[in-house]
Order: C-alpha cells, then sequence, then structure tokens
C-alpha cells in the first residue's frame, strides 16, 4: 500500500485516509506519495475503451488506497453519475486547428471544483467511518470533523455542496468579500445544509487563505476544539491529497479521447494549457506525466497577478512589492500559490530544502530555487499572462471566430496557448482547461462581446438574459435556480485568527 509523507519530513507515513481526514501535516507542510505510481501505454490501450468511471477507477486503484475495489467502485459511481449534465463527465471539445477544450464544468455546481469535489466527501465519509469506528470499539468517543474552506470563488459551492449534511462532518466557507463575481457569491451564500456556514472576510484572496492556514497552525485552538467538543479540524482546499487524483484523473482521460478521436496516436505528446491559481490543476497534470501520460509541455497562464509566470520564468518566487490585482478571473487572483511547495518537493525530492524555501517566502516574502531545479522548472513548463484588457477582448474574438463563448479563466489560457504556438511554432495538439461555465462571469462575459454595460446598469439574470439573446447559448440550471433561491449566509469579518476562533466555537455550540 502506497504511504504518505509531508513535503518538509520524509519520516513519518500515512495512509491514504488519514491522508484525507488530516488534509495538512503535522509540520505544516503537505502530504505527498512515497512513490508515484505508473502506467504503461498498453493500459491506456485497454483503458480507451473504457467509460469515465471506469478510467478513474482504475487510476484511484494505481495509488493503493486503503479501501476495497467495491468501495472505490461505489464512490466514483455515485461521484459522477447524473449530477452531471454529460455522460462523458469531462468531454473535449475541437475549438479551431490543434486547440482542443477540456470542459470541466458539466457538474452541480458548474465548475472544475466538481470533477474532485463531488468524490472527495463521500472519500471523506469513508474515512470518517473507518476512524470512528475503531474509536468506539476501543471504549473512545467518535470524532467530528470541521472542514475548513478558503476559497477564491469556485472551491466554495463545489466543496458545500459535497459536504452539506454529510454525517461526521461540518464545513465553514471563507471567501474573499468583492473578489468573487457576484454570482459565484450567489452560490455560496444561499447554500443549504445544516451542517454549512459560509462566512465572507474583508480582503483578498491571500488573506483569507492565511486566516485559515493560521487556524490550523495554532496549537492552543486545536487542543480545545478536541478536548472539548471532540473536534478535528481538516480541508477541502487543494492542499488536502483527496483533491488531487481526481484531478489526475481527467488530464488521462483527456488524452485518451484524442486518441479515440484519432487526433493523436498511442504514445505521441501533446501539451497541456491550464488557467492557474493555486497550482493544484497543474500540479495534477504534472503527476499524470511522471505516471506517464505523454505530455510535452505545460502551459501555466497567468493573469495580471502574474508572480507565478515570473517564478516559472525565473525561479524566483517573489512577492514582496506585490498587490493582488482584481481581475476578471478572480479564481486565479493569487499571490501564494500553495501548491508550488509539492511541486518542488517532487522536483527536488528534499524536504529541507523545500522547508527553507517556504520558510523564506513566509518570512522574506521571496525565495530563489538552486540552478538545478530552475533548469527543470524552463524545461517542463512555459508560462505568461495576459492583462485584464485582453482577456476580455479574447472571449469576444473566440466567440466571434469559432461561436464557442468562453469564461474569462479559460480564455487567460487559450490566449497564452496562441501566443506560445506563434512564438515556438508548435504544431502538436494543445488541451486547454476550461475551469468554469462562462455564465459564472456573467457581467464580464457580456462587457467583452458588447463593450457597453455598466456595473450598476443590470443585474446578473437581466444580463444572463442578454447574453442568450445575443449568442443563444444555454445556460445551466443551477445557475437560473439562484434567483429564486433566499439568502442563508450574511456574516463578514475581518481577517483576524482569534475573533474567527471564537466565532468556530460558537457555531459549533450552537449547531452540535
Amino acid at each position: 500500500m502506497i504511504q504518505y509523507k509531508s513535503t518538509r519530513n520524509n519520516i513519518k507515513l500515512c495512509s491514504f485516509l488519514d491522508v484525507i481526514l488530516k488534509g495538512i501535516a503535522n509540520d505544516g507542510g503537505l502530504f505527498v506519495p512515497e512513490k508515484i505510481p505508473k502506467f504503461s501505454l498498453r493500459q491506456l490501450r485497454l483503458l480507451s475503451k473504457k467509460s469515465y468511471q471506469e478510467r478513474a477507477i482504475f487510476i484511484f486503484n494505481l495509488f493503493e488506497p486503503d479501501l476495497s475495489e467495491n468501495t472505490i467502485r461505489k464512490i466514483v459511481n455515485t461521484a459522477y453519475s447524473t449530477n452531471f449534465d454529460t455522460t462523458l463527465i469531462a468531454p473535449s471539445i475541437h475549438l479551431k486547428d490543434n486547440q482542443y477544450v477540456l470542459e470541466l464544468w458539466h457538474g452541480p455546481t458548474s465548475a472544475f471544483k466538481d470533477m474532485a469535489l463531488q468524490i472527495m466527501p463521500l472519500l471523506f465519509s469513508e474515512a470518517v467511518k473507518e476512524k470512528n469506528k475503531k474509536l468506539v470499539n476501543k471504549g473512545e468517543k467518535p470524532i467530528h470533523y470541521l472542514i475548513l474552506v478558503a476559497t477564491s470563488g469556485d472551491t466554495g459551492k463545489a466543496a458545500l455542496e459535497g459536504f452539506k449534511d454529510r454525517k461526521g462532518v461540518s464545513i465553514i466557507v471563507f471567501y474573499p468579500y468583492g473578489h468573487v463575481s457576484r454570482l459565484q457569491e450567489l452560490q455560496m451564500i444561499t447554500q443549504n445544509g445544516l451542517n454549512v456556514e459560509v462566512c465572507a472576510i474583508h480582503g483578498d484572496f491571500d488573506a483569507v487563505q492565511s486566516l485559515v492556514k493560521d487556524i490550523f497552525n495554532d496549537s492552543k485552538f486545536n487542543k480545545k476544539l478536541f478536548n472539548q467538543y471532540q473536534v478535528l479540524l481538516s480541508s477541502a482546499n487543494s492542499i488536502n491529497w483527496g483533491r488531487l487524483i481526481p484531478q489526475i484523473i481527467y488530464h488521462i482521460n483527456a488524452y485518451i479521447d484524442l486518441v479515440n478521436k484519432q487526433v493523436i496516436t498511442l504514445g505521441s505528446q501533446i501539451d497541456i494549457a491550464i488557467p492557474t491559481g493555486n497550482f493544484g490543476n497543474t500540479l495534477a497534470a504534472y503527476y499524470a506525466k511522471k505516471m506517464g501520460l505523454p505530455i510535452r509541455k505545460f502551459i501555466c497562464a497567468s493573469n495580471e497577478n502574474n508572480v507565478l509566470t515570473e517564478f516559472l520564468q525565473t525561479g524566483i518566487y517573489n512577492i514582496k512589492k506585490r498587490k493582488l490585482v482584481q481581475t476578471p478571473s478572480p479564481s486565479m487572483d493569487i499571490l501564494i500559490a500553495s501548491n508550488i511547495e509539492r511541486l518542488l518537493y517532487t522536483i527536488s525530492n528534499d524536504p529541507k530544502k523545500v522547508s527553507f524555501w517556504i520558510n523564506q517566502l513566509k518570512i522574506e516574502r521571496k525565495f530563489e530555487v538552486d540552478n538545478l531545479t530552475k533548469g527543470i522548472l524552463k524545461k517542463e513548463f512555459y508560462a505568461d499572462w495576459v492583462s485584464n484588457k485582453d482577456c476580455l477582448l479574447n472571449i469576444k474574438k473566440l466567440y466571434d471566430e469559432t461561436k464557442y463563448l468562453m469564461d474569462p479563466h479559460t480564455s487567460v489560457a487559450q490566449a497564452i496557448v496562441e501566443r506560445y504556438q506563434k512564438q515556438k511554432s508548435i504544431s502538436s495538439p494543445v488541451i486547454i482547461c476550461s475551469t468554469a461555465h462562462w455564465a459564472k462571469f456573467a457581467k464580464d462575459v457580456c462587457r467583452a462581446l458588447t463593450k457597453s454595460i455598466n456595473d450598476d446598469m443590470l443585474d446578473e439574470f437581466e444580463i444572463l438574459k442578454r447574453i442568450k439573446r445575443i449568442t443563444k447559448a444555454s445556460i445551466p440550471k443551477n445557475i437560473l435556480e439562484l434567483k429564486r433561491k433566499a439568502i442563508k449566509h450574511r456574516k463578514k469579518y475581518n481577517p483576524n485568527t482569534k475573533l474567527i476562533g471564537d466565532k468556530i466555537i460558537n457555531w459549533l455550540k450552537n449547531t452540535q
């Protein structure tokens, strides 16, 4: 059975289910597998005749989770079912020339986070059940888990939807007030469920993410939670390994689909382009390559918050003088990309180096990797960024050219693909990860198409109608239903660890 270690310590190993429950290692590091499993081209050929669900089961089992094959099969088939609006789950659509859009937004919240957060809560519930069964058999009290989520937009709703009303688990989502789209916000603040809470935080996503990390690292607070309430904290962010395997799956699935469509032959290399925020999606593709997927280049696309572009080009991660810019692609408005830590560990296999770099970032707001790591980054990644103006212009340009309507995040990735292919004279197929349905960003999409909308001119639902009149594009049912949903969560707080800790305690008192 493959076990897991921290990016900051090679010694202590944990099982798959323990890693799902913990979320983050005791030393503050992120869990990584002690070895990355491999697959062969022959196995990919066999998977070409299988459904998405069967491919997912195969890949999950490569990681040797401490769950029976029947349990994995049941979980996968439940996660990827009629809750998606297509039986293909994550279809690859030909856009133009050698560009293919991997649509990852066909799930219940119309964002790519559903690909992981429809399955992770099921894994989490199974882990809670197994853990508490052992405790009860020893005459001890069962544990209640509290999921804390920092979201830049889409993770929040997907996590709320996945964990709502699950036994033995509660969830609190924190989002940066004024830094997500109105429809993203409505998805979260109208969420039902007896075990859910949503809190707006004054500040940007990095302030929210730092707040949640500080709560995790507050040993006194965590001790109080456990001693008084038998509660342990966990996470549904991409720092939790349970988010990564489902993302590895859809990258492999997309490659197999291109083989089936005879776009490529088995073993041919492709490029993958990803709009990048917290780096989890790109990291999953990187793991897929390590497992055997023939990926030639990772095209890492950023918006005006282009710290990752600079890092991948130079090996220097510098946020000293940076301020977060508000963009039409808010899920990418991030300066501290948590999963860079996993990438650095995977490249260096040196927890001391990783600890040093991450500690430098925390204290000095900057670090620089060694020359060997720089060389690997340059070889594996092409990184560039797109301005707010060009992001919106590209939505219009692509729609006029192809009649395909994309959201701002996907537009950023496609614009970088165009630039990359022209600069490098590349003709090999590229998969562009489309991370959200355009309707979640109606105002900016309408602004891109018409150039005439003011922020206060129309509400989001009138704007959706206008876009539909212009394009005849369909709008997901879950988005349209928001108009009739009551707002259930109105709390707004400053990013103060003690204040939020006290609020968490009060919430637990009222809900347990």
